[in-house]
Order: structure tokens, then C-alpha cells, then sequence
């Protein structure tokens, strides 16, 4: 990286916090676009100039990058040692990772990865199964080299070529079909795996005393009554309910969390653009013959209310979720693989692997978290044997691989806000960022015109 570049990231880096959460907004106007008619029409006489590469690393590691370790700070208290009467308060062996990343997940399963499309190709970030070096991964100037070297490092291409969404409907609605994903611009997409948390759910769920039970089916227990008869939970929950609670919430927590830090990072860097929803999952996953999209895998239910309609389960070899298909059509090798991750030879909850654990005493606060009990395991995967048999799919009624939002970035056209908006539209950074950062091609666009 050069000493001119790695000032504009040092620059940005010292973005106030508080002025970049209140410089925040949607700015969708980008260089090269055009809005045909009405009250507000405008055509950009620029032609787009897309981020470089430094931009996107920044805006991909703000949105994904890993932060250090996460600190599990909650009890880990034993139920066998909760003095009779009292409430348990234990359960801390339901994460999943040590590895903090820049958005808050739950269990710190970080499930979600990010996909992003330009100019020229498609992408993924993928930062799953690395671990951070440090406490604090990213903690000063010096390190943002490092920064941009992760994304390096970390960043797949899957496509030399832009993501194909046609711009009509259903790919996107109206409002956003003339200006996004076009040239110059990049647009984020995260995606997140439900799976492995709502494996995790289940067993959090039944050793917090609940099982569930098919709402559709007299409330029955749902491959666990064997398991309720001899106590193992007490308190019945329809299935129906748990799966969008643990799959909406990881997704939800995850990709919010994730497009905010980009959207705050724009604002930093003095860049464009703008968060939406409103678009056709399926097509954007690659789930129809309209267009590849990313290109997942999509299988279909053999049976149950949603036999013959295709869901999308991963993507091979890049993006490979908790489901079945992955483990030779197995979900107890789904659950298996979970209970390695945590106590396995290479699991974080294995007091060998202490030195990369955040605590201070290697292995002292391993050996004492509660190990989950066998007959939960058995009993989840008994339920998750049940969904399949009743349903024909996993997860029955959310989809293993979710997608709600996107985030695109561009450099913006100020010369359209400042045609129809009022003062403080942008700010400076905005004002100045093709000068700072694009001198050259700024320059050759003038000689153009």
C-alpha cells in the first residue's frame, strides 16, 4: 500500500464515531446515473468510477472483519452446583467461538458471510474457521495494513463477472431499479447460515427445561416424547415458533449489525449509497432459470406443505451450511460436527486449545464449563430425525441460507444534491473524496467533458 493511500485510510480511520453515526444517510444518486422524468430528473454527465480496492476493504472488514476474541463473560456454573431453590444461571457452553468478529452474533455462532459484486466479478469474504491473533485484532493505525491484508487474504472470487439481477421486478422493486447494482458501484450482499445456531438453539432450548411440540399436530411431543417421559424437559413449546425465533434472530442481529458498519463506514469514507430490502431472495441466491445470481445449491422438499418448492442449502465448497446434504445426507453427523467444534481435538472448549481463549489461566475456566449432557444431543438429534421425517426439509419452515438485506456503495454525484437539495445534503468528505482518492481518473473525466 502507498504512503497517499494509507493516509486517506488513516483519515478515515479517525472518523469521529458520533459524527459518523449522525452524517449517516441514504444517498443513492451515484456518478453515471440518471433519473428519466419527474420533478427531480437528472442525468450525470460522469461516468462511474468504481471503489478501489483499499474502499472495499475497508467497507468489507468494518462489515465482517474479525475484531479479536470474544469474551463469553457469563457464569459457567454447573446446574449440580446450584444450591436447591435456586435459579440455574449457567449455559455458557452454548457458544460456538472465541473469535469476535465486528458484529454481535448469537452463541458467537457468526454464521453470516459477505458477498459483494463490481465491476469486475463477484465475491466472497470469507472469514469462517479464522482465528484472530490477539485480544484486540484491529486496535490502531499500524494495524490497518493488516486490515487490508486479511481482506487480501480472505476475499474468494466466485465470478468474473457482475452479479446478473435483471432491473425490473421481481429482482428488485421499482424504486430501486435504476440505480442499483450498476456500473461503478458496489453492492454487498450478506447471507447468513441458520443452521448450525438452530442446531445450538435446540439444545440451549432443551437444557433450559423447554421442548417442543407440533402446534399442527395436538401439540405433541415433536421426537422427543421418550426423552419428556423420563424428565429430561418440562416445558412444552410449538416448533413452529422456535425456528423463525432462532433463525430470524441470528439473521436479523447479524445482518443488521453488518450493513450499519458498512453504512457507517461509508459515511467515513465519504462514499455513497444506501441499505435495502425488496428484492427476490431466490433469484439473488441463484434458486431460478432468470438468472445465476450466486449460484447456491437449491433442493427441493421430497414431501410435507412444501414438497417441490426449491430452498436453498449453501454453496459448494464456499459457503456449506448444517444441512443434511453436507454430511452425506446425515443431520446427526450435522450435530455431531457442532459438538466437535466445542469439545472435539480442535474445539474451543478444549482445555489443549487454551491459548486460544481469552482467559488468563489457560485451561482453568475450560475444564469447568459443563460439558452438554449426552442424552441432549440424542434427544436433538431425534428431533431434527422428526422434522425431517414430518416435513421433508431442514429447517421445516425457515430457510437454511437467509438472505434480507443489501448495502451498495458508489461515489456520489453531488452535483444532483446540489441541484435539487439544501445545504448539508453531504458533507465534506463527500465534497472532496473523488479529489483525494481518484485524482487521476477525476481528472481524465474533466478532459472528456
Amino acid at each position: 500500500m502507498d504512503q497517499d493511500t494509507k493516509k486517506l485510510l488513516e483519515e478515515s480511520w479517525n472518523t469521529p464515531l458520533f459524527e459518523a453515526i449522525f452524517t449517516r444517510r441514504s444517498r443513492r444518486f451515484g456518478l453515471g446515473m440518471e433519473i428519466k422524468r419527474g420533478p427531480n430528473a437528472y442525468r450525470s454527465e460522469a461516468d462511474p468510477i468504481p471503489l478501489s480496492f483499499e474502499e472495499e476493504a475497508m467497507l468489507s472488514m468494518a462489515a465482517t472483519g474479525m475484531s479479536g476474541l470474544n469474551l463469553a463473560d457469563m457464569p459457567h456454573t454447573k446446574k449440580e452446583d446450584v444450591p436447591e431453590g435456586e435459579a440455574w444461571d449457567g449455559n455458557c457452553n452454548t457458544m460456538l467461538e472465541y473469535n469476535g468478529r465486528t458484529f454481535p452474533s448469537p452463541c458467537g455462532s457468526h454464521g453470516t458471510e459477505l458477498f459483494y459484486t463490481n465491476d469486475e466479478g463477484t465475491y466472497i469474504v470469507k472469514i469462517r474457521g479464522t482465528h484472530p491473533e490477539r485480544m484486540q485484532e484491529i486496535a490502531q493505525l499500524d494495524d490497518l495494513d493488516k486490515l487490508v491484508e486479511t481482506f487480501r487474504d480472505r476475499r474468494i472470487q466466485i465470478s468474473d463477472e457482475r452479479i446478473d439481477l435483471p432491473h425490473s421486478s421481481p429482482a428488485f422493486m421499482s424504486l430501486n431499479t435504476w440505480n442499483a447494482n450498476q456500473p461503478g458501484s458496489t453492492l454487498f450482499m450478506p447471507v447468513c447460515d441458520v443452521t448450525e445456531e438452530l442446531i445450538n438453539g435446540i439444545m440451549l432450548f432443551l437444557e433450559q427445561g423447554n421442548y417442543p411440540v407440533d402446534a399442527m399436530d395436538g401439540m405433541k411431543p415433536l421426537g422427543c416424547e421418550k426423552w419428556v417421559k423420563e424428565g429430561i424437559a418440562t416445558i412444552p413449546a410449538p416448533y413452529q415458533m422456535l425456528e423463525p425465533l432462532v433463525a430470524y434472530g441470528a439473521s436479523n442481529m447479524e445482518v443488521g449489525f453488518m450493513s450499519q458498519n458498512l453504512l457507517l463506514a461509508e459515511a467515513a469514507l465519504g462514499l455513497g449509497g444506501w441499505p435495502f430490502g425488496g428484492f427476490t431472495a431466490m433469484m439473488a441466491l441463484g434458486g431460478t432459470p432468470i438468472c445465476r445470481g450466486l449460484g447456491f445449491r437449491f433442493e427441493t422438499a421430497s414431501h410435507g406443505p412444501a414438497a417441490g418448492f426449491p430452498y436453498p442449502v449453501g454453496k459448494d465448497g464456499v459457503f456449506e451450511t448444517h444441512h443434511p446434504s453436507y454430511f452425506g445426507g446425515s443431520i446427526e453427523d450435522a450435530v455431531d460436527d457442532l459438538i466437535e467444534r466445542k469439545w472435539g481435538a480442535r474445539g474451543i472448549f478444549n482445555p489443549a486449545n487454551a491459548e486460544a481463549a481469552p482467559y488468563k489461566k489457560p485451561g482453568q475456566m475450560e475444564q469447568e464449563i459443563p460439558r452438554t449432557d449426552p442424552a441432549i444431543i440424542q434427544c436433538t438429534k431425534d428431533i431434527l430425525k422428526e422434522v425431517l421425517r414430518k416435513w421433508g426439509r431442514f429447517p421445516a419452515f425457515v430457510d437454511p441460507c437467509v438472505m434480507t438485506l443489501m448495502v451498495q456503495a458508489h461515489h456520489l454525484e453531488c452535483d444532483f444534491y446540489d441541484t435539487y437539495y439544501k445545504d448539508g445534503t453531504y458533507t465534506d468528505r463527500h465534497r472532496r473524496h473523488l479529489e483525494k482518492w481518484h485524482a487521476k481518473k477525476k481528472k481524465s473525466q474533466l478532459r472528456a467533458a
